[in-house]
């Protein structure tokens, strides 16, 4: 048998903290203000993927700064441009609009390499088989992205939500807001990302007792760090329950990057 080599594990005291370039997911309703997030981060570059026009229709609108864009035709130029931007980047932050986009095309690749770009129940959907082979190609676009990362680039990932009903195994089941992807990219993107952000608004319930509760809109934009039954969220930066956002969506980004800047300045020694 062949002696497989090995290296011992060398133990290093604790160094000193130092403030990584944050990893963001920011999933949120239509019309939250995701796009003019990732617009007004710092110096951003914004890879859309195919078919999405967000951004041209803001900024053809006045409502966003110019911004350099790349349009993401398919899987393996992604991934050429992210080793381009992995070798040495001019940008501060790279933001992804949006993620079932480019899940998608990263289907259209698996199924292509792997299925004889068969879609059917016999093909790339036979017993989920194809979305299951594809979470390993999604995880080596992670592995990308901290390729990337290393070089000081913040990454921003915005996601749309959906709603779906949730089994749950410890009582009545109930529906919830998710990320539009498959569960099984979600949960390997979830796991790498420092911080989900749940972006909402605040919904005005009309409590008149003659009639049944409902809904009846609000124009308050929050956002959640932090999870519940309604909604996926978490953070590596101790914020606490929800984020209040000024009504202007210029403001969506400072807002966010407030609650986080405090640990970049105690973990570079400025507080």
């Amino acid at each position: 048998m062949k002696a497989i080599a090995t290296r011992k594990p060398v133990i290093n005291s604790m160094p000193e903290p130092k403030f990584l370039p944050p990893r963001l997911v920011i999933n949120a309703v239509e019309g939250w203000g995701k796009t003019t997030l990732g617009s007004q981060a710092p110096k951003p570059l914004l890879l859309m993927a195919r078919g999405e026009t967000g951004y041209q229709t803001l900024y053809g609108s006045g409502l966003v700064p110019a911004v350099p864009t790349a349009l993401i035709e398919d899987w393996l130029g992604l991934l050429e441009l992210l080793h381009e931007l992995a070798q040495g980047c001019e940008y501060k932050t790279i933001v992804f609009d949006a993620l079932n986009g480019f899940e998608r095309l990263c289907h259209e690749y698996v199924c292509a390499r792997d299925y004889n770009n068969d879609w059917s129940d016999k093909g790339f959907y036979s017993y989920m088989r194809g979305p299951d082979t594809a979470v390993t190609d999604w995880v080596g676009l992670l592995s990308m992205l901290d390729r990337v990362r290393a070089q000081g680039v913040m990454i921003i990932l915005l996601g749309h939500v959906i709603i779906k009903p949730f089994k749950n195994p410890a009582g009545p089941d109930y529906d919830r807001y998710v990320c539009d992807i498959n569960p099984k990219t979600w949960g390997v993107t979830h796991k790498w990302s420092d911080a989900v952000f749940f972006g909402n608004f605040l919904t005005i319930v009309d409590e008149d007792a003659a009639r049944r509760r409902r809904g009846i809109g609000g124009d308050q934009r929050v956002a959640y760090a932090e999870r519940c039954d309604a909604w996926d969220a978490k953070n590596r930066y101790g914020i606490n329950g929800r984020i209040d956002f000024p009504d202007d969506p210029t403001q969506n980004w400072a807002t966010i990057w407030q609650h986080i800047s405090p640990r970049k300045e105690k973990n570079n020694g400025n507080s």
